[in-house]
């Protein structure tokens, strides 16, 4: 992954903060795909930075994998409750008189 200038030039604690505060709204108000992504990206730089420690670089390489997927699997549940809304919308409704 490439960095992002701008997250290049994040102090490592900064990238931290950051992905701590993610991580507390997505336990207290749930999880979304841009929450996710969000994580994914500094989890990311932080492994990828060379002034980060490699034990917390291995383990924010590993965080942002599973952060990956849990993005990628809301993104599907979200298409496929799209797909049944329409569905449902498309199917014909009885009247009853």
């Amino acid at each position: 992954m490439n960095i992002d200038p701008d997250f290049a030039e994040a102090r490592p604690a900064v990238l931290m903060a950051s992905a701590l505060h993610l991580l507390s709204c997505s336990a207290a108000h749930g999880i979304s795909s841009a929450k996710a992504r969000a994580l994914v990206q500094h989890l990311s730089t932080l492994a990828e930075r060379s002034d980060t420690d490699p034990l917390l670089a291995r383990a924010c390489d590993e965080l942002a994998d599973v952060w990956h997927r849990l993005g990628n699997e809301l993104d599907a549940r979200k298409q496929e409750d799209a797909a049944q809304r329409k569905a449902q919308a498309e199917r014909p409704q009885a009247v009853l008189h």
